[in-house]
């Protein structure tokens, strides 16, 4: 069973599709690295108007956007600029965003090539151009550039756009859907590796418990991506919780599972799948994590009723 499409978000995916196709193999000399921000796709995106997709079709096709970007090794700040921007400030500001959360002062995700940040302070969602403030890029191996402010900003030069609850909401529909495009490349990976490694002569993805396994791990992608999509549809809060905390909670056995399958290979950087997986581990802990999204869950279904 699948979503189907209607004739424009179709097209809006082979579109998106198209456009990244240079980059479904890591650009040469970045073959071994732990993450690579591509600014020339950050670029295109923003340039044919896909980063806007959820102001001018709606939430649910920037998700559709945020999905298929994510299922390149490359990254972009596709959800933080298509998702959550989108939706606190109706704008998207140029360059890629961070978004940071928790002490300022730790290692945010995309912080060190970003050109503006969204902000959880106070239970307030503060935009900020970083264009005069300092940051030192942080060395990672999570899948994405990481970077931290070297001072604490100027708070009062920030321009509030929205509450806490609003930004949390649509960083996790932003974080469900880069995990279901990266579990989605990371399995398609793993799925011709095996059909290519032999052992006791034959290829490792004709057993059984190979195949029930990667089954399980495909379902798993599947139901992200539905979580995913009808977060953002239904724009319910509760439903952005109930995605995250799916997606977060599954990164163990995706990464476990994959990586067995890809053998030794699968734990080197030679190989692209720790562009998928590593990506997926960053992706785990945001936000407080699967245990944080399930208290929000919580709260929006039984503790709000009681």
């Amino acid at each position: 069973m699948d979503m189907e499409l209607t004739s424009e978000q179709r097209l809006l995916v082979e579109a998106v599709e198209n456009l990244g196709a240079r980059w479904r193999t890591m650009p040469a000399g970045h073959e071994r690295d732990y993450a690579h921000y591509e600014a020339n796709l950050q670029g295109a995106l923003a340039q044919g108007g896909f980063l806007r997709a959820g102001l001018d079709m709606g939430m649910l096709e920037a998700a559709l956007v945020a999905i298929e970007v994510s299922r390149l090794p490359v990254v972009t700040s596709v959800g933080a600029s298509a998702l959550v921007a989108a939706a606190l400030t109706g704008d998207v500001p140029d360059g890629p965003i961070a978004i940071v959360s928790g002490d300022w002062r730790k290692a945010q995700r995309l912080l060190a090539v970003a050109t503006h940040a969204i902000v959880l302070r106070d239970d307030q969602a503060l935009l900020i151009d970083l264009a005069d403030v300092a940051i030192e890029p942080v060395d990672s191996v999570c899948g994405y550039p990481y970077g931290r402010f070297v001072a604490e900003p100027d708070w009062a030069a920030a321009a509030l756009v929205g509450d806490g609850a609003t930004l949390r909401q649509w960083a996790r529909v932003a974080i469900a859907c880069e995990a279901a495009g990266a579990a989605q490349s990371a399995i398609a990976l793993t799925v011709e590796h095996v059909k290519q490694r032999f052992a006791f002569g034959r290829a490792i993805g004709s057993y059984q418990a190979v195949q029930h396994r990667l089954a399980q791990c495909h379902q798993i992608a599947c139901a992200m991506r539905f979580l995913a999509l009808y977060a953002a549809w239904s724009g319910e809060a509760v439903a952005a919780d109930i995605a995250a905390t799916y997606a977060q909670d599954h990164v163990n056995k995706l990464a476990f599972d994959l990586h067995q399958f890809s053998g030794g290979m699968g734990v080197t950087c030679e190989y692209q799948l720790h562009f998928f997986t590593y990506r997926l581990r960053a992706l785990q802990a945001e936000l407080g994590g699967a245990d944080g999204a399930a208290t929000g869950v919580y709260d929006g279904l039984w503790n709000a009723a009681a």
